[in-house]
Parts: C-alpha cells; sequence; structure tokens
C-alpha cells in the first residue's frame, strides 16, 4: 500500500482502493494526529452515502468496513469533518490538523432478554458482543465487536500514515471528546494500537489517583497558577506530561462546568499510580 499525492494506491494484495470523493470538505491541512472512530451505522454503504450527503455537514478521510474493503472519501491534505467540537491536552479544533478513519461498526449495543440490539433494531450474535466498561463510565455496557480483518488493515493504514506525515499521536473520538462521543469505545484495542505504532513497550495508559483528602487542578505547573478545580481523595486522573514534579492530566469521570473535559496540572506528589 502507498500514498500518491495525498490518497491512498493499490492494497498490498494488489487491489485498488476506491476515492469517493465528497463535498463536505475543506482546505488544505497539515496532519498531526490520527483520530479512530466507529460509523454507529447500519453498515459501511450508509455510511458512505451519509458522507455524500452535503446537508450531512459530516465526513472522514477513511472509511473501514468489517471485510477490511477501504474507501477513501478525502485527501489527506484536507480537512474532514469528522471530530467536531474537540479538545485534547493544550489542543483544540481537531478537524484543522487531524486525519480521521471511521470503522464501520454500530457501536453500542442494547441487552433486552439476552438478545442484543444496535439503536437502529438490528439483532446481533452474542458471539460478536464485548462486555466491557468504557473509560469515560462507571457501568459495564454491550459492544459490537471489531474484525480481525479490519484492525489489521486500520493499523497498516495508520502505519502507511505515520511513515508519511509527522504524526504525532493516534487517539478516539472519545478522547478528544470524552463527554460528548463514546467511540471508538472499550472493544477497540487502543492502547495495544498506539503502542505498536508508537513504539512504546508499555501498552497501558498511566492511570493515577488523587492520594490525599484533595488536590488542585491548575492552570500552569506551580503553586503560583490559578486553581481550575479541587479534586477529592481517589478521583481518577490519566497522565499525559510531567514538568518540574508537577503532572499534567486529564481528568476521569469529571467534566467542567461548561461539559468540556478538565485538563490542568497537579502535583506528583499528591498522586498515586494505579
Amino acid at each position: 500500500m502507498i500514498i500518491i499525492k495525498d490518497k491512498l494506491g493499490k492494497t498490498i494484495s494488489g487491489e485498488s482502493i476506491s476515492f469517493i470523493e465528497t463535498p463536505n470538505k475543506e482546505g488544505i491541512i497539515i496532519p498531526e494526529y490520527i483520530i479512530i472512530h466507529f460509523t454507529a451505522g447500519r453498515g459501511a454503504e450508509n455510511s458512505i452515502n451519509w458522507f455524500k450527503d452535503p446537508t450531512a455537514k459530516a465526513s472522514a478521510h477513511v472509511i473501514i468496513d468489517s471485510d477490511g474493503r477501504i474507501t477513501q472519501m478525502v485527501e489527506f491534505n484536507k480537512k474532514a469533518w469528522h471530530a467536531g467540537r474537540s479538545r485534547w491536552a493544550d489542543r483544540s479544533g481537531f478537524n484543522d490538523f487531524s486525519i480521521g478513519i471511521e470503522l464501520e461498526n454500530p457501536g453500542r449495543l442494547t441487552k433486552v432478554n439476552e438478545r442484543f440490539y444496535a439503536w437502529f433494531e438490528k439483532e446481533y450474535s452474542k458471539d460478536v458482543v464485548v462486555t466491557a466498561k468504557h473509560k469515560h463510565e462507571n457501568e459495564t455496557s454491550y459492544w459490537h465487536s471489531f474484525t480481525e480483518k479490519q484492525l489489521e488493515t486500520c493499523f497498516q493504514v495508520c502505519k502507511l500514515l505515520m511513515e508519511t506525515y509527522h504524526i504525532k499521536n493516534i487517539l478516539g473520538h472519545d478522547d478528544i471528546a470524552p463527554f460528548r462521543k463514546n467511540d471508538p469505545g472499550p472493544a477497540f484495542p487502543m492502547e495495544n494500537f498506539r503502542a505498536k505504532l508508537l513504539g512504546r513497550e508499555d501498552d497501558t495508559a498511566d492511570m493515577y489517583k488523587v492520594n490525599a483528602e484533595y488536590a488542585n487542578v491548575r492552570n500552569g505547573a506551580g503553586t503560583e497558577f490559578e486553581a481550575i478545580v479541587e479534586l477529592k481523595k481517589d478521583t481518577q486522573v490519566e497522565f499525559i506530561q510531567s514538568k518540574l514534579g508537577w503532572f499534567y492530566v486529564y481528568v476521569l469521570f469529571k467534566p467542567g462546568k461548561d461539559g468540556e473535559p478538565i485538563y490542568g496540572w497537579i502535583n506528583s506528589d499528591l498522586l498515586k499510580k494505579i
């Protein structure tokens, strides 16, 4: 597989990759991140047709079907409309600098009398159901699994993108819009996937909890910076980076007043690794 003029060429087996252009795109971008989504739809064709509709005001660079077939809809150097209102660490507006990959998958399922249904009322076999807790939720729920072929294709596409562009990280839609979106969800092996692509030995996220009666999250690495929010003991956070004995973290299970995720700095002495 190769990229020619910001479009995917043939697959490893020599098959051509479809390019179906969407009108839902804008100008030139420099890709820095890859964002993984699931379609939460009835099938890849439905998702492609939806992204072709100018009234949808949504699109992605690539859709990967459950059998591994790839459809590209936006050139990798063009802005697709996949992220929406988004923020991660100190970056916001991810449409401006990221590549969106949609994996065909109905997403969260509902269990009714030992049967499993998508939101559009299609029933699925229990063989494809993953029971897991989303990292931003407290209760377990049911999710449709991803196929091996789909995951392998996604890996190869991401690997090629990283070889072609200066990609800094791979994130889920639920990382950049955690209280608004839940894709790709716990059925997608994000940490293992990210570790293999980024060359990290540890494939688990660095999770901590507050180990004091309370801890202030501040907008800078030091007590001289303003406190954003006070966290109670045992509140969980995800580590992003460190500076001068302070950790820049994402606060789990606790949205800000505006519903947006909370990021900030905490004295590392007040945290204990989980």
